[in-house]
């Protein structure tokens, strides 16, 4: 599976707050961004269009599922002091093959306003790095360079014992409820399900996924996790939504080959609720080198 990264350092012309995550504010600006490259009727909603195949409406407003978990997509943007803001966008499967309007419409960002609480302040896009951090685009430059990327693979490893790292909130729910605290067979039958999902609707099931994934006889050996807030705030829909979750560190014994490979896929296609707006990142500690699951295109 193909795996693109772009990284976004832009300035800004006010300090903000350095706890504050831009994720939500940065998603829905490119997605504007987005809309102007591909939009032919000038329309605010998209509610009867008819127009098919829309590059705007399989990325941002996706009708094969109602959840935003399934997007093949990740944004992620914070404040770094002393005036900039970092982004950082992935993309999955074919989505990346058309690398030259994903990079058009971020471009595209650069003078926009981002409007947070207290004011606003003007984005200028400085320059893109890809995977490999090799600058692909400068400020001012006419054109930019084409993006390395990673090629994913399901490759099945034994692992006595594995801890995951929680970097971003992972939301899990168990029983219809949020879950508090870390719940092993509701993660790792929602984490099957979106690597599943990925894998037939954005990558035509190049991934040898079997059918059965086992995930019984895992234990918990270690949880020490905590609940970190999180607020999105929808300038669009005039409203405001908990994006909160779990963070710490999880350490698992028994996982079986094949969800190894799951896990070790889902530190790049993130896991839970809300993964479109940067959630659900994790890395998977305590294994060898010898276990990484990308090779370089």
């Amino acid at each position: 599976m193909q795996y693109l990264r772009l990284d976004i350092l832009f300035n800004v012309d006010r300090v903000l707050d350095e706890d504050k995550d831009l994720s939500s504010s940065i998603r829905g600006i490119w997605g504007r961004a987005l809309k102007s490259l591909f939009c032919v009727t000038g329309t605010d909603s998209c509610e009867g269009c008819e127009v098919e195949n829309c590059g705007y409406a399989v990325l941002f407003e996706s009708k094969e599922s109602s959840s935003e978990q399934y997007r093949p997509y990740v944004i992620q943007a914070k404040f770094m002091p002393p005036a900039h803001v970092y982004a950082r966008f992935k993309f999955f499967g074919w989505v990346s093959d058309h690398y030259q309007v994903l990079i058009q419409s971020i471009i595209r960002l650069d003078g926009e306003k981002l409007f947070l609480d207290g004011g606003a302040c003007t984005l200028s896009l400085m320059h893109i790095t890809d995977v490999r951090k090799s600058r692909i685009y400068e400020r001012g430059d006419s054109q930019f360079s084409a993006p390395r990327m990673k090629r994913l693979v399901f490759k099945p490893e034994e692992l006595s014992e594995l801890t995951l790292e929680l970097i971003t909130p992972l939301r899990q729910k168990s029983g219809g409820k949020l879950s508090s605290s870390f719940q092993w067979e509701p993660f790792a039958k929602s984490l099957i399900g979106r690597v599943r999902y990925v894998n037939e609707h954005y990558n035509q099931r190049r991934l040898s996924i079997p059918q059965r994934i086992d995930i019984e006889g895992v234990s918990v050996k270690q949880s020490r996790t905590f609940w970190s807030e999180k607020i999105r705030k929808s300038l669009r829909q005039n409203s405001k939504m908990s994006l909160g979750g779990l963070l710490g560190t999880v350490t698992l014994e028994g996982v079986s080959p094949e969800m190894a490979a799951i896990l070790k896929l889902g530190q790049y296609l993130h896991a839970g609720k809300q993964c479109s707006f940067g959630n659900g990142e994790y890395r998977v500690r305590k294994m060898s080198d010898a276990l990484a699951i990308s090779t370089y295109k």
